[in-house]
């Protein structure tokens, strides 16, 4: 693709892995990202971790330019939304609520994940959480596809959680890792869209696929 994205079918669905490091879902005009990890940069300066700033705005501006150029009228963020609970009228609080509004009129959908536990506060009615689990078949968004329960429905699920990366070979142990799509046989775990996260380094298994998300594209990795 000229854009740079990858393109998977799922049950008939079209997906479109962005370098961007999220989903596209064309026929319903959806923007799907994973663990965006707001607030991480002020809970550690709270904490006396010196850490780089700034990163919270460059992720809300690389989410409003990706709405804006696939024209996507919904939003899904497959939890770990925030990093630790926000208090209401605080800065970090105030800015996403404004960021929030400026998306209007696209739906904002949140499913909890284990950072957003007790999160959901009242601070910004723009945001619609769910508690574990977002169904729209063909496909489940969820925060962590491994607490799907044996008795749930078939659906195909899109999550986050793993922030799943590959290290290139013959490079050392401290080279960049890359940010990847990890398709596996039930579902499809995306690389976390935060930009100040950590990584966990996935290996071949039979039948997987993974899609390395660079700086200007999306490309098979194996």
């Amino acid at each position: 693709m000229t854009d740079g994205t990858a393109t998977v079918e799922v049950q008939g669905e079209i997906l479109r892995l962005h370098p961007d490091r999220a989903v596209i879902w064309p026929r319903l005009r959806t923007v799907i990202v994973a663990d965006t990890h707001f607030g991480k940069t002020g809970h550690f300066g709270r904490h006396g971790i010196a850490v780089p700033a700034g990163t919270d705005e460059a992720d809300r501006e690389r989410l409003n330019r990706l709405m804006l150029t696939t024209g996507a009228r919904r939003l899904i963020i497959l939890g770990d939304f925030l990093h630790a609970p926000l208090a209401p009228g605080s800065r970090d609080a105030l800015d996403l609520e404004s960021w929030a509004r400026g998306l209007e009129p696209a739906m904002i959908h949140v499913v909890a994940g284990n950072h957003d536990a007790g999160a959901r506060e009242p601070w910004c009615d723009r945001l619609h959480w769910w508690e574990r689990e977002l169904l729209d078949p063909p496909f489940r968004f969820i925060h962590n596809a491994d607490h799907v329960g044996p008795d749930a429905r078939p659906l195909f699920a899109l999550s986050g959680h793993v922030h799943p990366v590959v290290r290139l070979r013959n490079l050392p142990k401290r080279a960049p890792r890359i940010p990847v799509f990890w398709q596996r046989a039930a579902g499809l775990v995306l690389p976390s869209f935060g930009l100040f996260t950590g990584g966990y380094a996935v290996t071949r298994r039979a039948g997987e696929r993974v899609f390395a998300a660079g700086p200007i594209g999306v490309v098979p990795f194996w």
